[in-house]
């Protein structure tokens, strides 16, 4: 055994242990390229590291979303003391903006799109003149009986079962009348005057105002006969159970239902005033129900935005596809800044880890020296 012997096998063996880990090490990044020799790849080439970074990628995308990045994970930050925090902080300012500075619907929309008033504007003017119409079609083609409400269409109903009272006592008021008398003595006048010599000759029999006076004596005696009130309630209960069983298109014409049409449109647009709405500031469109808002209606208002958020964040994160993307933008890193990030947050550990080659390989080359020769 020689000590020239066991120092040259230790000096090798240390260099051999050293050289191969800091190759090792290096052969996880180089080549970043396959080589080629003859028209073959090389061996070993590109490196770990960028041969299989695209099957790393994929799979670290998707521990990181089935087992780290989950929408419960999601929902339990956001349901957390930091967040309520955040959110009621967000709420405030918000509040505080609209109230300072008048911000209005109108405001709100203009920041949405310029021109998204105008088109909401559209859209409820054209659902108002859309829905008048259709009511109105609707309604000229139903019979008006079953337009009149229940209790209404029971009280026409007695008026009309005792209309032909009503228009006896006035119609009999009228006969009995100084102006009644003196109608029905024009009337008889002109009567005479008007016929022949024989129709003119009565008034030198009977005279006018005695004539007059008999005929309304008779008129209100007919009036006053049951069978006359008979024959006048049947004939305005028949009129009107024909007028009730027509429909309102029978009495108004295509050119006057638009007319009706266009001006209950325009009373809608004027009773709603749409635009006077949009352009009022929010905190005055419902003063009461703002300051509610300011105090427990935030707390609400808080609640319901993490419920909807917490409902809907597993579709949410389903749908960003966060696999897809963490692997998209592990594929798009630049692999030499991603040697440089591991190399230098693991230096200190990969220098160990040559050292240990150089150590092991020396210990190994230092066992060999002294126990090769005693085996040859």
């Amino acid at each position: 055994m020689s000590v020239t012997t066991i120092i040259v096998t230790t000096v090798v063996g240390a260099l051999i242990g050293g050289i191969t880990n800091t190759i090792a090490i290096k052969m996880l990044f180089h080549p970043y390229e396959a080589k080629y020799l003859f028209g073959k790849r090389i061996p070993l080439t590109p490196g770990v590291v960028p041969m299989r970074r695209k099957e790393a990628s994929k799979k670290l995308g998707n521990i990181i979303t089935e087992y780290l990045l989950t929408p419960d994970v999601f929902v339990e930050k956001l349901k957390s003391k930091e967040s309520e925090k955040f959110i009621d902080l967000f709420i405030d300012k918000q509040i505080e903006i609209i109230e300072k500075e008048n911000i209005s619907i109108s405001d709100l929309l203009n920041k949405v799109s310029p021109n998204l008033r105008h088109k909401i504007l559209e859209f409820l003017y054209y659902e108002i003149d859309t829905k008048v119409k259709n009511s109105s079609d609707e309604l000229m083609f139903r019979t008006i009986e079953s337009l009149l409400p229940e209790d209404a269409k029971e009280k026409l109903d007695n008026e009309v079962s005792t209309l032909h009272l009503t228009l006896n006592e006035r119609i009999i008021s009228y006969l009995t009348s100084d102006k009644g008398y003196n109608d029905i003595y024009t009337m008889i006048d002109d009567f005479i005057e008007n016929r022949g010599k024989l129709e003119r000759a009565i008034k030198y029999v009977v005279p006018k105002d005695t004539l007059a006076t008999r005929v309304q004596g008779e008129l209100v005696q007919l009036l006053g006969n049951e069978d006359m009130k008979n024959i006048e309630r049947d004939f305005i209960l028949r009129e009107y159970e024909s007028l009730i069983k027509q429909t309102p298109s029978s009495y108004i014409s295509s050119i006057d239902q638009e007319k009706i049409t266009s001006r209950a449109s325009s009373i809608f647009k004027q009773k709603i005033n749409v635009e006077e709405l949009l352009d009022r500031p929010i905190h005055l469109l419902n003063k009461n129900l703002f300051d509610s808002l300011k105090s427990s209606g935030k707390i609400r208002l808080r609640e319901n935005i993490i419920h909807y958020l917490g409902k809907h964040i597993p579709g949410i994160v389903q749908n960003l596809h966060l696999a897809e993307v963490i692997t998209r933008q592990i594929d798009s890193f630049d692999i030499e800044k991603l040697e440089f990030l591991v190399f230098e947050v693991a230096r200190n550990e990969l220098k160990m880890i040559m050292l240990l080659g150089y150590v092991l390989g020396g210990f190994v080359g230092f066992i060999q020296g002294i126990v090769v020769p005693y085996i040859v």
